[in-house]
């Protein structure tokens, strides 16, 4: 029996710890990008949804499969969360908003996988796709209307790592694998260095690393603004160099994170909710980032617990059914 690659699993825990503690650090009080919580805030956030949709579209290469499940796994918890998070919100803050065509917070995911999962079996047949994604990337820029409306910024904007993942294959990996360790530490190096450049430099706004709204809207020039989404690109897929070739590939104490992740996704914003109420109380001394890295791993320790992961899918599976399948079933038995 051959012996399970735990190389994705490892990768997703740093991506979902990335995501978390990235988010709760945006919250702190006197969060600003030349601090240390603006420095692992760009580290984070030049890799975390890049890195995500490359895993994705790599686990994507069944095309019948991602059409016939898309729905179910992703458009139909937007459907489900977003109310969820609007009452979670008015709860917490006393008012709130609730519009579809504007994903909340974190849920843009969602939607934009919504996308790539279901249209992927038809986006593989058009010659060139990957360069010609890369293209659409960064011409998405140019475009107003492509902004948070139902994630139509990012959705463009990701497009190539999506892809990327879909073609990477397995003795890619390897090769990049073998390379000596030594270059992608040396590559890791530069990436740090160029986001703490970044941050406290502020060589570009923070806005133009979400890549969900036009160049003008970020405040940006067209030419300024397309040569730093084209360096984004460039310093994304360098991160996905980095993990394929130095996070290990057995099993180690993240796999049981990285195993979980779409449960500590949705979750997490739950207590970022908290942090963002509660936000006075955290500023540029250790214990207040000793406490926002506990969160973070308090966060992804009991969000990814089987009781918890079992609980969350237990009560989408009950939806849906109760939602969809059993009113199809009526239906269809009417017809």
């Amino acid at each position: 029996m051959r012996e399970r690659n735990y190389l994705f699993d490892n990768i997703k825990a740093i991506l979902i710890f990335s995501v978390v503690i990235a988010h709760y650090c945006r919250m702190s009080g006197s969060f600003a990008p030349a601090t240390v919580g603006g420095v692992i805030y760009t580290i984070s956030f030049s890799y975390i949804m890049q890195g995500f949709l490359f895993v994705s579209g790599y686990f994507s290469k069944n095309l019948e499969k991602c059409r016939a499940t898309a729905f179910q796994t992703f458009l139909f918890p937007y459907l489900i969360l977003m109310p969820i998070m609007f009452l979670i919100r008015y709860l917490i803050f006393g008012r709130a908003h609730l519009d579809y065509t504007l994903p909340t917070m974190a849920l843009w995911y969602l939607l934009t996988l919504f996308v790539y999962r279901f249209l992927i079996k038809d986006l593989v047949r058009i010659k060139n796709i990957l360069p010609v994604s890369v293209v659409i990337s960064l011409a998405a820029g140019f475009i107003p209307f492509l902004d948070s409306t139902l994630s139509l910024g990012r959705t463009f904007s990701f497009l190539p790592f999506f892809l990327l993942g879909y073609y990477f294959k397995e003795e890619w990996i390897e090769r990049v694998r073998n390379v000596p360790k030594a270059a992608g530490i040396f590559v890791l190096v530069i990436l740090l260095a160029v986001c703490v450049s970044i941050a406290y430099f502020h060589l570009l706004p923070l806005s133009a690393l979400y890549m969900k709204a036009s160049y003008g809207a970020t405040g940006l020039s067209w030419y300024r603004g397309i040569a730093i989404r084209a360096v984004i690109l460039v310093l994304s897929g360098a991160w996905i160099f980095v993990f394929l070739n130095l996070v290990p590939k057995g099993r180690t104490f993240l796999v049981a994170v990285g195993q979980n992740t779409m449960a500590i996704y949705v979750l997490h914003i739950v207590v970022r909710y908290v942090i963002k109420y509660f936000k006075t109380f955290f500023g540029q001394d250790v214990l207040s980032y000793l406490i926002l890295a506990a969160a973070a791993a308090l966060s992804l320790w009991l969000f990814s617990r089987p009781a918890v992961v079992k609980g969350y899918q237990s009560f989408m599976d009950t939806l849906y059914r109760w939602i969809i399948l059993r009113p199809l079933a009526l239906i269809r038995r009417g017809l």
